[in-house]
């Protein structure tokens, strides 16, 4: 199933505001990264590093099936001063 990904911060700025993944369900943020890494392998180790949010809850090891997903995003670690 395609899937829209939300970008934030470097990410968006590298790739836009939003890619576009295939996913097998049920969806995780595992499979999340694995996915964009997969399509982008130049961001891994942005992507790596990122936290993944379903639904604008950030998430780890839960899993999800389609019909339960609204949003998806990837939002990098970001540091200020």
């Amino acid at each position: 199933m395609i899937y829209s990904v939300r970008l934030f911060a470097m990410l968006s700025e590298q790739l836009g505001a939003q890619v576009n993944v295939e996913l097998s369900t049920p969806v995780s943020a595992q499979a999340v990264r694995a996915a964009v890494i997969r399509k982008y392998p130049q961001v891994r180790a942005d992507i790596v590093r990122s936290a993944v949010a379903i639904n604008q809850n950030f998430v780890n090891d839960e899993i999800y099936l389609p019909d339960d997903i609204e949003e998806i995003a990837l939002i990098p670690p970001v540091s200020g001063g």
